[in-house]
């Protein structure tokens, strides 16, 4: 008995060793990224694919709903990211008490199972092409910070919006060395502008809580701003740390 306790302890040492815990009441943040999406996406439709961004988006409400502390998530090309806090109240708790190995590993899991039950409700071949989503999670220490995160999020959103526009009219070697600027060039010079483009095609998309009559409902914003024109957006919607 006292050997199997002995090994039962050491093992237990050895997984501690790897055990990392975040900071209480800080904003958390965890961006979920499809693996190997350039390959998953390449027989969709092209520049953008309007069932992937509805799977997407509905995958991310799911989890908005069954994460602990959530209050917003952003969503751009084949990522997610999440803002979570864990401190509405003086005793809130924080997810999995912030063990950031099953905080990654949990929402990387339940990215995949829902995204891909999306997929195949939607078409059963697709029980054949699963995709897999991986996760990272880290903190910042103010509300600016995030919103900085999620301009700089956007920016990106931006720059992938614009290429895959250019990408469906010009080939590689046309678009290699181009700007963004000069690339919008190149698409208005077909007739088409980017400006009147759906903003979430533009600038991405965002889901937030709303309240109504005691209930809870989680919303994707009709119309997504600029993040770095509108920052009092994201300050409505996320509490004070302090």
């Amino acid at each position: 008995m006292g050997k199997n306790d002995s090994l039962s302890d050491r093992m237990k040492r050895y997984e501690d060793t790897s055990r990392i815990f975040l900071l209480r009441r800080m904003y958390t943040i965890i961006r979920i990224d499809g693996k190997a999406f350039h390959t998953y996406t390449k027989e969709l439709k092209k520049p953008f694919d309007h069932d992937l961004i509805y799977d997407l988006d509905e995958t991310a409400k799911f989890l908005c709903r069954n994460i602990q502390g959530c209050k917003l998530a952003y969503m751009q090309s084949d990522e997610i990211s999440l803002v979570l806090t864990d401190f509405d109240e003086l005793n809130t708790s924080a997810w999995f008490d912030n063990n950031i190995q099953k905080i990654v590993s949990v929402s990387a899991s339940m990215a995949t199972s829902k995204f891909n039950q999306m997929r195949v409700l939607r078409n059963k071949e697709f029980l054949n092409k699963l995709a897999f989503f991986d996760a990272r999670a880290f903190q910042v220490p103010t509300k600016t910070e995030v919103i900085n995160y999620l301009i700089w999020r956007q920016n990106d959103a931006i720059r992938n919006s614009v290429l895959s526009v250019a990408q469906s009219f010009y080939s590689h070697e046309e678009l290699q060395g181009k700007n963004i600027n000069q690339m919008l060039n190149m698409i208005s010079k077909i007739g088409l502008n980017w400006d009147n483009l759906p903003s979430g095609l533009k600038r991405g998309r965002l889901i937030y809580k709303r309240q109504e009559n005691k209930r809870s409902f989680w919303d994707l914003l009709s119309v997504t701003p600029s993040l770095k024109e509108d920052k009092e957006l994201v300050n409505k919607i996320l509490p004070n740390n302090f």
